[in-house]
């Protein structure tokens, strides 16, 4: 009888190193297969041709085709709600392509303005102080963006319910 109980708990201990190894590779490869498909929109965005910078919270519908189109390619079909920011500026992007700010996106975008940032910095800096040349008007800079990117994977085990996490990017800073 002694035997035959200390044969059980080493099947349960097997078993619970087996669902653990399970759990390590799933949420392993859906993290390399997330960053993969992050590296792809990125690439993406980074190729469209920005010409209205004034409007960055959403991207041209080409660039949004395309990215779904990729996405639906690769085999992508997590979903997931976009971060909360103090501003709130994040866009969510469905499978059909129109954006979202519910928990049915499929990657988020947000637009960060470099530009305004360089001219708010000068003209602080250059505040009282005579040694400073004027700044002007506030096409000083060129206008630039940059893209952060939050996409969605999440732990498929079997007997365990999934959790969603995000993986975060940024594009290059991008000229318009």
């Amino acid at each position: 009888m002694k035997e035959a109980l200390g044969g059980i708990s080493l099947f349960e201990i097997v078993i619970l190193f087996i669902l653990l190894f399970t759990g390590i590779m799933c949420i392993t490869i859906n993290h390399a297969k997330a960053f993969g498909v992050k590296d792809e929109v990125i690439n993406e965005i980074e190729m469209m041709n920005i010409t209205n910078i004034n409007d960055l919270s959403t991207l041209d519908s080409n660039t949004v085709t395309n990215i779904v189109e990729k996405l639906s390619e690769m085999g992508y079909r997590q979903t997931g709600k976009c971060p909360d920011d103090a501003n709130n500026r994040w866009t969510g992007y469905r499978r059909d392509g129109g954006t979202t700010s519910g928990s049915d996106a499929i990657f988020c975008i947000q637009a960060v303005k470099v530009s305004n940032s360089f001219n708010e910095d000068a003209t602080s800096k250059c505040q009282g102080n005579s040694n400073c040349a004027p700044l002007g008007t506030q096409n000083m800079y060129p206008k630039m963006v940059y893209y952060n990117i939050a996409l969605f994977y999440q732990l498929d085990v079997p007997i365990i319910a999934g959790f969603n996490f995000r993986v975060y990017g940024s594009t290059k800073i991008l000229f318009g």
